[in-house]
């Protein structure tokens, strides 16, 4: 007997009948490994599954591998508090245009408990510049021809720490978005005039509201105005002629640190108007950092660049601009390429 023909037969016949349990140990594998119903994984395979759109809590709902179908973002990202420690910030709620008329309930608990009063602002379902929709601690916003929806959010004597913002849609299929605001006690910062939102990286904002419901061409926006703390209680005043004037349905300045109604006269309260402003300057009071905060609102503003300057009414007059942009209404940055399956 050939014992060297013999151990190779012996070897291939082994190595054909290890080969198919091989087969069946990949397979079961793979089973063991198959993704659960609901993840990213399955959701790829399976987008039209009602599961795959339901609310989840980083980054909104999902619409299976192509991306979050709602997102939230605040503005300014973290915010240094002002006056008697305020909080202004501009919230955009971006969806998908097929759900534009329908309705987004935007609030913070969080934020609510750590101030002693949360309000909330837009200019939606008719209200005007000298009367804007307020609500305390939540608003519904209703979502324009592109699926969008901001309001202007503010706190007074607020905690400084973390808050999560939610927005949540109010129909099918219920989706769910969250963001984390965080604030930072009073401080002093550096010098000059800071327009907020930041759209995509740049000093910029996308209008809201082309429906009577939800707004016509609307501009929200927050200044947060720098100094010198050696100005601390001097007054500051904010102007834009080109902002005033691309507003043709009227816009309103809103001085924050009203905490400076005690400290003289240089709190100015709300400023509205029609076109461009003739009148005086909405101005407030620097606190003990040199910090001061305006916020912005328009109706029927038209889209393009607009200078914004700040004065301080004291010592050597230090003065601060910069461009505030707005752009037309048109589907969010964040919901490119996505669609409702």
């Amino acid at each position: 007997m050939n014992v060297r023909r013999s151990f190779v037969r012996v070897t291939a016949l082994t190595v054909v009948l290890v080969m198919p349990l091989m087969g069946m140990s990949g397979i079961a594998s793979a089973k063991a490994t198959k993704a659960a119903k609901g993840t990213p994984a399955w959701c790829a395979k399976h987008a039209k599954n009602a599961v795959c759109h339901a609310g989840s809590g980083g980054g909104g709902a999902t619409g299976g591998s192509s991306g979050p179908q709602i997102t939230v973002q605040v503005d300014p990202q973290p915010l240094v508090e002002t006056g008697q420690s305020e909080v202004h910030v501009v919230v955009q709620v971006e969806t998908l245009p097929a759900f534009a008329g329908d309705t987004v309930n935007i609030d913070s608990s969080q934020l609510s408990a750590s101030c002693s009063s949360v309000i909330f602002e837009n200019l939606q379902n008719g209200s005007t510049t000298a009367s804007p929709n307020t609500s305390d601690n939540r608003i519904d916003a209703v979502l324009d021809d592109d699926g969008n929806a901001t309001v202007i959010v503010d706190g007074f004597d607020c905690a400084p720490g973390s808050s999560v913002i939610e927005a949540d849609l109010e129909v099918s299929p219920f989706l769910t978005a969250l963001t984390t605001l965080v604030t930072l006690p009073p401080r002093v910062t550096p010098e000059g005039v800071i327009p907020y939102p930041q759209t995509g990286g740049l000093l910029q904002e996308i209008e809201t509201g082309d429906t009577s419901s939800s707004g016509d061409s609307n501009v929200y926006a927050v200044f947060y105005v720098e100094t010198n703390p050696v100005y601390a209680e001097q007054t500051v005043e904010i102007d834009s002629t080109q902002l005033d004037s691309r507003c043709i349905r009227g816009w309103r300045w809103e001085p924050g640190n009203s905490a400076g109604l005690g400290l003289g006269a240089g709190y100015s309260g709300p400023v509205n108007g029609v076109g461009t402003n003739l009148g005086p300057k909405a101005s407030t009071i620097l606190d003990d950092d040199g910090n001061a905060v305006f916020v912005f609102k328009g109706i029927s503003c038209a889209a393009g660049p607009s200078a914004v300057i700040a004065e301080v009414d004291a010592g050597t007059h230090p003065t601060y601009a910069t461009t505030f942009s707005v752009l037309p209404p048109q589907p969010g940055p964040g919901m490119s390429g996505i669609s409702v399956p």
